[in-house]
């Protein structure tokens, strides 16, 4: 009995070992995508001296701006197990229209008219999303497919609009100062777009966490057979998803042009789809679906930005920086593999 008693406290001791070790794996498992971002960027500080200037800062956050803004949908699609491949395509596509409709038909006159162009392109990525909405939660088709067809059809409107040349924003439009400006704008020497930006993803926060929505969005890609069982209409929450997604793309789109001052078909040969899934799956999210998180999708994002802002600025040429985004992107996902069987 004396022995039992003392190794009693060596007992609990060992089990409360056990659980901190745990807990430690569990903390690198579930924050594994801030702790890259902290590596990165004390790496990149380390390795080039001018990645803190203030002009490399504030460029990049400028330049993630549209990553984060159509990163919020394809949280919320990739959260309901689907996909959204037509991102870059309907950016476009509203990019186009707001230059188009700013020049050809007179809407940049300032004031309202400037809103009325803002309108049409973000009017244009709800159209893709009413589409996406329609097709992949009203009649089932698989959601791969549907955007797939959909990135395609969007390259194409792009070209027949453009006839493949680039759009100029027409200095004599009286919009061009008011788009212009909001994208060069600062506020306290943070650009307005990039507020913006955070403010979406505020906002999202909210109605990921706290409002049904938010809470139906998680349990469709969790079990949606279990939401149906429920009596709860899931088709009509997985329509919202899409449509909210085209309407990201759309607003992404006005940004594209507030900033470049110009519109052009090759940006649906960007890779916005690509980095949104790579940022929003390093930040946890699967793409089984059910996880994921606003704030972890956007640590992912500005993880895929800070690889690809150091190898800029060490000169490494685009197409070994894809190669490098593709090897984080299977490593993530592997990442996410092994810890959802460890915990299975």
């Amino acid at each position: 009995m004396m022995s039992d008693d003392s190794n009693a406290p060596r007992l609990d001791q060992g089990v409360e070992m056990a659980v901190q070790r745990m807990s430690l794996r569990t903390f690198i498992t579930r924050y594994n995508a801030i702790i890259i971002l902290v590596l990165l960027f004390t790496v990149s500080s380390i390795i080039s001296e001018k990645f803190l200037t203030s002009v490399n800062i504030f460029t990049l956050l400028r330049q993630q701006v549209p990553y984060l803004i159509i990163g919020m949908g394809m949280m919320m699609v990739i959260i309901t197990g689907g996909i959204d491949l037509s991102v870059c395509s309907v950016a476009a596509v509203s990019s186009i229209l707001v230059a188009y409709s700013m020049n050809k038909w007179g809407l940049g006159g300032g004031g309202i008219n400037t809103w009325m162009a803002i309108s049409i392109g973000v009017g244009a990525g709800a159209a893709f999303g009413v589409v996406n909405g329609f097709l992949i939660a009203g009649l089932r088709m698989p959601a791969f497919i549907v955007t797939l067809a959909m990135m395609y059809a969007g390259e194409g409107i792009a070209y027949i609009i453009t006839q493949g040349n680039t759009i100029m924003l027409e200095f004599t439009s009286g919009g061009y100062t008011d788009l212009v400006g909001f994208a060069m704008g600062t506020f306290f020497r943070v650009p307005y777009s990039v507020i913006f930006a955070f403010c979406i993803a505020i906002l999202f926060y909210f109605i990921m966490k706290y409002t049904t929505f938010g809470r139906m969005v998680y349990a469709i890609g969790s079990n949606e057979t279990a939401v149906k069982l429920a009596c709860v209409n899931s088709r009509k929450y997985l329509f919202y998803v899409y449509l909210f997604s085209g309407i990201l793309c759309g607003i992404a789109g006005v940004i594209i042009t507030s900033r470049s001052g110009n519109a052009s078909a090759l940006t649906a040969r960007t890779d916005y789809h690509m980095s949104s899934i790579a940022g929003v799956v390093i930040g946890g999210a699967s793409l089984a679906g059910g996880e994921g998180t606003v704030a972890m999708s956007v640590v992912g994002i500005f993880v895929i930005a800070l690889i690809g802002n150091i190898m800029s600025l060490m000169n490494i040429p685009s197409f070994p920086q894809m190669v490098v985004k593709a090897v984080v992107i299977i490593l993530a996902v592997l990442l996410k593999s092994i810890s959802s069987k460890k915990h299975a």
